[in-house]
């Protein structure tokens, strides 16, 4: 492309952003009296090291002197309230560019695109007990907060100090399913007229332009709120006098490299019933890949109210094509970016960006870092370099939640590495492998990584999209179509799973000694509401000689020969020659009906025995990858799930001619989150389970 072709592009995609933003009523509009953008570019931050850089005087004022306490003052810009950065800028910006500012930094050199060199494997991690597998039902939970209207205050913020009540301690929370209303911006508080809700049209531009970094810039919505430092308390979660949620909009400056990219970010701030702050940590909640802030506003809504966490949630690009080079989510640069906010010994982008949204006061050092997709996989990956950079003593990541998280550029393992050393726990809520979460490999790289941890659930029929439903409905309904529709229940059990590990975080507890959350067995099968999920296992180790004999098909996908089969069997033994014997027979349309048998062999690809290549013309092959797979297996060896490698077959396996509905409804979920079609999956008749034998 030329640059006169890349200039011309850019200006039609502005122009048409401006004019969506700007038809109709529902489109929003920026109010002339809002002022303009806080210059977030001020505040670039320095590296990893978390050591100033030089500063260098340049059109942008940059404050020099550094504070210990929050100020009072003006934060960042005109028509922003709140207070200003109350620690030391580092380097200021030479040259800055449109609403995703790129700030560059003179004399600055990159950084490395890679993974850090050197870094420590050792140290131990909280083990996982695995106790016999079993299924757990976890009944609907009601919601434990009553909070008007959609839970966000609306009123003036006082600055009233904790009574005595309020400081003899939080009380506990109860995990709740409940539905989160869309959020909306209050701006009462600072005198501002509050600003329309985006229509879908607008929505889909910015959404569109902010996965190119071509979003236009967002006027601030400052929500004042004040920061009273809360007191951690160990074995305990302090969520239940949470009364409210309020949302501001400023900027986040992240370095990349040389550069500084000045991301549009949301904050969620859970507020007491006196209008102060008192949250228990910080979180990063990173949208994915072709996603936009605005798309998780739900999930953000719900994690700052049930956890009692500061949520801050940026737009970053999807694509290189109109940024700084590093400024998307899966560079390396972007994710060692984002690990420097936090590694920052005073949290200078942060606090800023903070305070530019209206809070006054000092962030919480504890946090957490979370997204969902390619977020998901930048949030490991930051937690990684944030781990590998700062001292054991100094390290406040709690945790790293996925949420169907993805990681594509070879950082996960290392990543892992350096969370294991420290013992910081790692949680993906997984969806069934499908194309959008590349087919599930991040979840099974996790589980390979941490093969003796609890690291997650798989949700039953799950859509990578579960997690952000409730946030736009126009997002929703368009993802769920291309993607794949959220079965009822998914999204509630996401919050609840996410909000159950977070408080128990928070809470120094975990899968060993749950206080707040959800937990099990490698492969333990979870009924959570309308919905179920299984635990994240490796595959089955099959002990050939148990699986051997008669195992009756209960359902399976059928096949152009199978059509109209009942009563199906497969029966395996033992060949002389040490290969196993296939036997698979049944009768046409009714019991008695006319017979369906054929013979084969298998044969083992690998030492698991769980992948096999069956033959029935010509002997069996070793040779993997094997075309009969047993992707999930009963510890008693009293069912077993079967596919093939491209999971375009499926069957339940029993040991019985019968099973229970709820067994049979378990198999499908199970056989749902090793992806397989279940909708294509029918049950099998087996009738001649009815005969009753007649005695003379």
């Amino acid at each position: 492309m030329t640059s006169t072709r890349l200039v011309r592009g850019l200006w039609i995609a502005l122009a048409g952003s401006c004019i969506a933003l700007g038809a109709g009523s529902g489109v929003a509009a920026a109010d002339t009296d809002e002022g303009a953008q806080p210059s977030s570019a001020q505040s670039a931050q320095s590296g990893l090291s978390g050591q100033s850089a030089p500063s260098t005087q340049d059109s942008q004022p940059a404050s020099t002197g550094p504070s210990t306490g929050p100020s009072t003052g003006t934060a960042g810009a005109a028509g922003s309230s709140g207070p200003s950065n109350p620690a030391t800028r580092i380097g200021s910006p030479a040259t800055t560019t449109s609403a995703t500012r790129v700030t560059i930094r003179r004399g600055a050199t990159s950084a490395t695109d890679g993974p850090s060199s050197g870094l420590s494997t050792a140290g131990s991690t909280a083990g996982f007990a695995s106790p016999g597998q079993s299924s757990t039902t976890v009944p609907a939970r009601q919601p434990s907060l009553a909070v008007a209207g959609s839970g966000l205050v609306s009123e003036p913020i006082g600055r009233a100090e904790p009574s005595a009540a309020e400081n003899d301690g939080p009380s506990a929370p109860t995990p709740v399913v409940q539905t989160v209303a869309s959020t909306t911006r209050d701006s009462s508080a600072s005198g501002q007229s509050a600003r329309p809700t985006p229509g879908p049209v607008a929505t889909v531009v910015t959404s569109l332009l902010s996965a190119f970094g071509l979003a236009a810039p967002e006027p601030p919505a400052p929500t004042p709120v004040v920061g009273v430092p809360a007191q951690a308390m160990p074995g305990t979660s302090s969520v239940g006098i949470v009364s409210g949620v309020k949302v501001g909009s400023s900027s986040l400056d992240v370095p990349v490299g040389a550069s500084t990219y000045s991301a549009a970010a949301d904050w969620y701030f859970p507020t007491q019933p006196d209008g102060t702050v008192r949250a228990q940590g910080v979180m990063l909640l990173q949208h994915g890949f072709l996603g936009s802030k605005s798309w998780y506003s739900a999930l953000a809504q719900d994690l700052a109210q049930q956890t009692n966490s500061i949520v801050v949630v940026p737009n970053i690009p999807s694509f290189p094509f109109f940024t700084c080079e590093g400024c998307t989510l899966s560079a390396v640069p972007m994710q060692r970016g984002v690990a420097a906010l936090f590694a920052d010994p005073n949290r200078v982008a942060l606090t800023q960006s903070a305070a530019a949204a209206g809070y006054e006061g000092v962030l919480p050092e504890k946090f957490v870092l979370t997204g969902h997709s390619a977020g998901g996989g930048l949030a490991a990956a930051a937690g990684g370099f944030y781990t590998a950079a700062v001292s054991s003593a100094d390290d406040d990541l709690l945790g790293v939640i996925m949420y169907d998280g993805v990681s594509s550029n070879g950082t996960f393992a290392t990543a892992l590495a350096n969370l294991d050393a420290r013992g910081t726990p790692v949680y993906q809520i997984a969806a069934p492998p499908q194309s959008w979460n590349a087919n599930g490999r991040t979840s099974t790289d996790l589980v390979a990584l941490r093969p003796d941890q609890f690291v997650g659930v798989v949700l039953a029929n799950g859509s990578h999209v579960d997690s952000l439903i409730g946030g736009v409905p126009i997002i929703d309904f368009f993802s769920q179509l291309f993607i794949k529709p959220s079965p009822p229940g998914n999204t509630q059990a996401v919050y609840t799973l996410a909000n159950g590990w977070i408080n128990d975080l928070y809470a120094g507890n975990g899968p060993t000694d749950p206080q707040y959350g959800i937990y099990g067995a490698p492969d333990q099968y979870l009924v959570l509401g309308q919905t179920a999920a299984v635990v994240l296992a490796p595959p089955p180790i099959v002990d050939v000689d148990r699986y051997l004999g008669t195992w009756y098909e209960v359902g399976s996908i059928k096949q152009f020969f199978s059509l109209g089969l009942v009563n199906t069997t497969a029966v395996y033994g033992l060949n002389p020659d040490g290969s196993i014997s296939v036997e698979n027979s049944g009768n046409y349309f009714v019991d008695g009906g006319p017979q369906s048998r054929i013979v084969g062999a298998a044969l083992p690809v690998d030492a698991t025995n769980n992948a096999l290549n069956v033959a029935f013309f010509g002997p069996a092959s070793a040779t993997p990858p094997g075309n009969y797979s047993i992707v999930d297996l009963a510890p008693d060896y009293s069912w077993a799930i079967v596919t093939d490698p491209g999971r375009s077959t499926g069957f339940l396996l029993t040991r019985t001619p019968t099973i229970s509905d709820a067994l049979y409804q378990e198999l499908l979920n199970r056989a749902s989150v090793k992806g397989i079609d279940t909708a294509r999956l029918t049950r099998t008749p087996q009738p001649a389970a009815a005969r009753t034998p007649i005695s003379f």
